[in-house]
């Protein structure tokens, strides 16, 4: 591989405990078959190195998964999904019961709508964007496995495609399943930085 070239494996957690609620920083476990849906996702990519969010329904599998191919590791605490605050944690249903005109109004803008007590969507995206910079210099020429969240995915295909912020349509169009599997190479010309989604 190009030394100037890395690539990165961005995979999403399986299914954890706590399923149909707006999980954020609420740290659910990783179920037997979340793990499965991670090791099937994952299985015959060549990796140099291990990234993970701190979260257990993510640092589960890519610890043991760094353990077992005797890969370095290490969490990045700003890879965890967006702060809800209020909202953290609970049931889709119990949201739209009780803040049904905050929840739509956050999903439809949420670059001007925050949760309550929550993070900002532009706090989230820096801090991602970020982090994902940051590794990309850290470890450029190697083959990375980013385990992470849909949100977090999300972002980091933001910067990827150039895609404006500025409305929730760009979050709401992409669907990661549990156990999504994304390639990007990021090539380095000289500390430009371009990026390539595989499809």
């Amino acid at each position: 591989m190009n030394s100037n070239t890395t690539n990165i494996y961005l995979l999403r957690h399986g299914l954890p405990e706590g399923d149909k609620c707006l999980r954020g920083l609420t740290d659910f476990a990783i179920t037997e078959h979340g793990l499965s849906q991670m090791q099937q996702a994952s299985d015959g990519l060549t990796i140099d190195a291990v990234i993970s969010s701190p979260l257990k329904r993510c640092c589960h599998f890519a610890k043991t998964y760094a353990d077992d191919k005797k890969l370095s590791f290490e969490t990045i605490s700003d890879f965890a999904e967006m702060n809800f605050g209020d909202w953290d944690g609970k049931p889709f249903s119990e949201l739209f019961e009780h803040h049904n005109s905050q929840i739509m109004a956050f999903f439809k803008s949420p670059y001007s709508v925050s949760p309550p007590n929550g993070e900002t969507m532009v706090a989230f995206n820096q801090r991602v964007t970020k982090a994902f910079k940051f590794v990309c210099q850290q470890y450029q020429g190697k083959n990375l496995l980013l385990v992470s969240h849909a949100g977090v995915m999300r972002e980091i295909l933001q910067l990827v495609l150039g895609v404006q912020k500025s409305d929730g349509q760009f979050q709401q169009s992409i669907d990661l399943a549990y156990a999504s599997l994304l390639k990007i190479s990021v090539i380095n010309d000289k500390g430009d930085y371009f990026y390539r989604l595989h499809l």
